[in-house]
């Protein structure tokens, strides 16, 4: 999926999630490691998905939820995030200046405290597109390994993710565990609600669709959302979005050609 349309999504559900709790509790936190180690598991693009195997490794989730400073998680994914962008910017792609962390804390608290009614749900197109990119639909699995592999006959599970041979019944597992995470660590009490009232179903594509577009018709309706959508013009985004990286052995990142149909 063309990171494009679901990027921005994403960091802003995220950083979100991250700024609503300045000090975790230790029930919260265990709630926040069930929901981020996920993350490198269930990215809508193969590359991306590679790339945050890397950073975290090098910057690990569990240093950021064993520290007692206030906004260790916050700071912890604006690391990450600026790790994406330097990516980005050594592909000669056009990336803003990364923020100061006190800048980004500001912006999220900010959009915290406007509350969860008559506002938008930031995340929609990040989601989507993790159920577009379901480890059992077609374009995950044509997807071929990212070259240059090496031996992984012994390697984890994060070390096959890096190199997209990990297998798609092992990535649904994770991708089971995201969704059964998320409503534990949305930070409104409405939201969490409207999500544990929803019957559920993962299992699939078609199946994960019809369950998010469940919750997010809920979602618009009791909480009066701003970015409402019809399921046909959902479903052309999707579409329109999909960038076949999946299947690529050369391109670098998950964005479009502009030029293709």
């Amino acid at each position: 999926m063309d990171t494009k349309y679901w990027g921005p999504s994403g960091w802003s559900l995220l950083h979100l999630i991250t700024i609503a709790e300045s000090n975790p509790s230790p029930q919260y936190k265990k709630n926040l490691e069930c929901f981020f180690s996920t993350l490198s598991y269930v990215l809508p693009c193969k590359y991306c998905r590679a790339s945050l195997s890397e950073y975290v490794t090098e910057h690990p989730l569990e240093k950021a939820l064993e520290s007692d400073k206030p906004y260790a998680l916050a700071r912890w994914l604006w690391t990450i995030h600026n790790c994406v962008n330097a990516k980005l910017r050594s592909q000669k792609l056009h990336v803003e200046d990364d923020p100061p962390f006190v800048d980004v804390k500001k912006r999220y608290i900010e959009r915290f405290e406007a509350g969860c009614t008559r506002t938008k749900f930031e995340g929609w197109e990040f989601l989507f597109s993790i159920v577009e990119n379901h480890p059992y639909s077609k374009q995950s699995l044509s997807g071929i390994p990212i070259p240059g592999a090496p031996d992984l006959t012994d390697a984890t599970d994060l070390e096959k993710n890096r190199w997209n041979v990990l297998p798609a019944a092992d990535r649904q597992k994770y991708v089971e565990k995201f969704w059964r995470c998320l409503p534990s660590i949305l930070p409104y009490s409405e939201w969490k609600t409207i999500w544990e009232d929803c019957q559920v179903d993962w299992s699939s594509r078609s199946s994960s669709l019809k369950t998010l577009w469940q919750i997010r018709c809920k979602m618009e309706t009791e909480l009066e959302l701003l970015n409402k959508t019809t399921y046909h013009s959902l479903c052309y985004e999707l579409k329109k979005h999909r960038s076949g990286c999946a299947k690529s052995k050369r391109a670098k990142t998950c964005r479009k050609n502009r030029h293709a149909k």
